[in-house]
């Protein structure tokens, strides 16, 4: 539950630090990070509010405290890795208040092969690697 929470907080408060930086910073310059790409604030949308159904601020929240509830259910009784689901959670968590905050998510790393993206995106993409890698190895492991 520890490695949870401290990998909850480090996402959030990281990646919202980078991001304040970013806007402060890039308002209307990049920064260039050689022949891979730039640094510069990119708005986007969820991808929950691309729809046509624009989601409330209650709704993204509500549907946050569900995945979380079931995010921490899966850690304490399969144990699939503290760590993976506080940076599944994390990375969420910046997203949802980010939305609700600012109505849209500022991604900031603009590779030239891959669309822009945030440190949020990388925990997530991480936490959920690891959390389908640990459940693969438990169901090809199976304690008796």
């Amino acid at each position: 539950m520890v490695a949870l929470l401290v990998a909850l907080i480090a996402v959030l408060l990281l990646d919202q630090a980078v991001k304040l930086l970013v806007v402060r910073r890039s308002v209307h310059e990049s920064i260039s990070l050689g022949s891979i790409g730039t640094v510069k604030r990119v708005p986007n949308q969820m991808w929950m509010a691309r729809s046509s159904h624009r989601l409330s601020p209650l709704a993204i929240w509500i549907l946050w405290i569900v995945g979380a509830c079931a995010l921490d259910a899966l850690n304490t009784f399969l144990l699939v890795g503290g760590w993976f689901c506080g940076l599944l959670l994390g990375g969420s968590l910046s997203h949802a208040f980010e939305m609700t905050w600012r109505g849209y998510i500022c991604d900031y790393v603009c590779l030239r092969f891959w669309p822009a993206f945030d440190l949020a995106d990388v925990a997530i993409a991480v936490g959920a690697i690891g959390i389908v890698t640990n459940l693969l190895s438990v169901a090809a492991n199976p304690v008796l």
